[in-house]
C-alpha cells in the first residue's frame, strides 16, 4: 500500500528550521479552517468568490505562524481555487444553527421546571414563558454567532444569483433548512405537549415550525443593519406580577400561536 502523501510546509523566513512535513489531511484542514475564519469575518453576503488562495494562506501564516505555498494546495487538495471555496461554504452551512438550536433547547429546558399547569389560563401563561425565554436565548445565541442563519442567507443570496436555483451550494442550504427545521419542530412539540397544547386542526407542526423559522430570520437579517430590533418590551408576568422582557420575536411567535394552536382537549397533566 503507498503511503500517505506528504505536503510541503514551508518554515516562517528568517528561522533556518527545516520544513516540517505534513500529510495531505492535515494540511486539507488547516487551510479550510483558515478559509472559513477569513470569510465568516467578513460575512459570506461579500461572495465567496473573494476568498482567494493568497488571502486565506496569508491568514494562515500571520495566525498560526505557518507558511503554506500555493503548490502545496493546488492541483494536491483542490483542483482548483473555485473548489476549495465551495468547500469552506459548504463546511460552514454544515454547521449552522448548531448553536442556536442548543441553547434554545437548553432555556427551553430549564423553563419547564418552573410553570404551572394547574388551570387552563396558567397553561397558557406557562405557554407565553416558554416561548419568551427560548426566544431570548436564541436571539442571544444568534448574535453572538458569526455562523448564525442571516449568514447562511447570504450564502443563498449569493449562490442563487451566480449559480442558479439549481446549484449543489442552493441545495446545502435548502438541506440546512430541513436539518434545522426538523430540530425546532422537537423543540415546539416538547413545549406545547408540556403545557397541554395542540396545533389546530387544518395546521400542521411543520407549518408552524417553517412560519416561525421565516419570521427568525427576518428579524435576525434586521438585526445586522439595525441592531435596535433587538429591543426589548417590559411586559407584567401573569404568574407572578414580575416585570419581565419581552423581544420582538417573542410577541410574534406568541401571537402566532394564539393563530395556529389551541387547548388539547385529551391532555391529562
Amino acid at each position: 500500500m503507498s503511503s500517505v502523501p506528504q505536503a510541503s510546509v514551508a518554515a516562517p523566513n528568517g528561522s533556518g528550521s527545516a520544513k516540517p512535513r505534513r500529510s495531505r489531511e492535515e494540511l486539507h484542514d488547516l487551510v479550510l479552517t483558515a478559509g472559513r475564519e477569513v470569510l465568516l469575518s467578513e460575512g459570506l453576503g461579500t461572495g465567496a468568490e473573494h476568498l482567494t488562495f493568497k488571502r486565506v494562506l496569508a491568514h494562515l501564516e500571520s495566525t498560526q505562524g505557518i507558511r503554506v505555498t500555493n503548490a502545496s494546495v493546488i492541483r494536491r487538495i483542490w483542483d482548483n481555487q473555485e473548489e476549495f471555496q465551495l468547500e469552506v461554504v459548504h463546511s460552514i452551512l454544515d454547521s449552522q444553527g448548531d448553536r442556536e438550536v442548543g441553547l434554545s433547547s437548553q432555556a427551553l429546558t430549564e423553563a419547564m421546571e418552573h410553570i404551572d399547569v394547574s388551570t387552563l389560563e396558567a397553561r397558557r401563561a406557562s405557554l407565553s414563558e416558554l416561548i419568551r425565554v427560548s426566544c431570548a436565548a436564541f436571539l442571544e445565541a444568534a448574535s453572538g454567532s458569526k455562523a448564525s442563519i442571516q449568514t447562511a442567507l447570504g450564502t443563498y443570496i449569493m449562490a442563487n444569483g451566480l449559480a442558479g436555483a439549481d446549484s449543489p451550494l442552493v441545495e446545502q442550504f435548502r438541506e440546512m433548512n430541513r436539518r434545522l427545521t426538523e430540530r425546532y419542530e422537537e423543540l415546539y412539540e416538547a413545549g406545547l405537549a408540556i403545557c397541554g397544547w395542540r396545533i389546530k386542526p387544518g395546521f400542521s407542526l411543520h407549518d408552524a415550525s417553517v412560519t416561525l423559522s421565516a419570521l427568525a430570520e427576518g428579524v435576525l437579517m434586521r438585526m445586522t443593519v439595525e441592531p435596535e430590533v433587538n429591543q426589548t418590551v417590559v411586559q407584567v408576568r401573569p404568574s407572578d406580577g414580575a416585570e419581565v422582557e419581552w423581544s420582538l420575536l417573542a410577541i410574534g411567535m406568541n401571537a402566532l400561536v394564539d393563530y395556529v394552536g389551541e387547548p388539547d382537549p385529551g391532555w391529562v397533566g
